[in-house]
């Protein structure tokens, strides 16, 4: 009986050191602790940490999957070295908004680099290389992406009304909701976590390369090359390719370059999205005959690539990185 005791009273200290090693029941994190732990683990580049505040679709996860080497791939160094400039530059306030506590709102000013313009510079000065000296320099995304995280920033700074919720007994920032925000604090990469390179090579050898931010075209570039006809004064070539120039000089985001070179005249045409009309690309007959219009109101990847396919286009898609599902 007395080891009996002694038994238990053993077992009895043993349970209330491991109560004690234990420590007390971890607190809920107020709304505003939330918004708060979320924003430091992006300054600190902790994936880990912000993960339990995020749904599945929020665009964080692409934007840190582009930093992972495994998993961005050519794309990782312009990833990185946005977040490098983003995060030593992020200052914000956050607190509860009175009477809406009920409905977890926070109200959050943030101030932080926005290098919007620079990537959609750098983006720009590619095109036009590529049209004007055939480098193909478009369809090197990872270099002129490194270039626009390298450029000059710009700053961004907006209050927000967060939403804070609880979902499945987590406290989770619903990603539709706070949409603005999640797009802020990528940097102006936001668009471009699904950007992607299209080459479309044609039996003729004609090619057409295609920028795009998921099914959006932004940017593209076609390349025609052909044999210079015998005879041909030096005079016709060059009246020829002024002619072609000049065809697309007065057109707003359309330019065009033509040369020759070994014997082939090659004919270079490039369309900047964000410059160019779509009423003027469907009178040059790129929109109609080739490039095709999307439901959505814009020239839809998968459409063209599908209409390039039936016309005997090889189209490869490249993401330069790992796929992330």
């Amino acid at each position: 009986m007395k080891k009996c005791i002694v038994f238990l009273v053993t077992l009895a200290l043993c349970l209330g050191m491991l109560g004690c090693l234990a420590g007390p029941p971890e607190e809920e994190l107020s709304d505003e602790e939330v918004v708060i732990a979320l924003i430091e683990a992006f300054k600190q580049g902790d994936y880990e940490g912000l993960q339990p505040y995020i749904d599945a679709d929020n665009p964080l996860h692409l934007f840190f999957a582009g930093i992972d080497e495994t998993t961005g791939g050519d794309m990782a160094p312009a990833y990185r070295r946005l977040h490098e400039q983003l995060k030593g530059s992020i200052t914000y306030t956050a607190e509860a908004v009175e009477g809406k506590e009920a409905w977890g709102t926070v109200s959050v000013t943030i101030s932080m680099p926005d290098y919007s313009a620079s990537i959609y510079d750098a983006m720009a000065a590619a095109l036009t290389d590529h049209v004007e000296n055939g480098s193909f320099a478009l369809h090197d995304m990872p270099a002129w992406m490194l270039l626009g995280a390298e450029g000059e920033q710009g700053t961004a700074q907006e209050t927000f009304e967060l939403h804070v919720g609880s979902r499945d007994g987590n406290m989770v920032m619903d990603t539709n909701t706070n949409r603005q925000f999640f797009a802020m604090l990528c940097g102006g990469l936001k668009p471009y976590l699904k950007a992607s390179i299209t080459t479309c090579t044609f039996p003729d050898g004609s090619v057409w390369e295609l920028l795009s931010q998921g099914d959006e075209i932004v940017a593209m570039v076609n390349t025609e090359a052909a044999a210079v006809p015998e005879g041909y004064a030096q005079a016709e070539l060059d009246a020829m390719i002024q002619s072609y120039e000049e065809t697309f000089a007065p057109v707003d985001g359309v330019f065009a370059r033509a040369e020759v070179q070994e014997g082939l005249l090659y004919a270079r045409l490039g369309v900047n999205m964000a410059e160019a009309s779509s009423f003027a690309l469907n009178n040059l007959g790129l929109i109609s005959d080739r490039i095709t219009a999307g439901s959505n109101g814009w020239l839809s990847l998968d459409s063209t690539i599908s209409a390039f396919t039936r016309e005997g286009a090889e189209c490869v898609t490249e993401t330069f990185k790992q796929e992330v599902e």
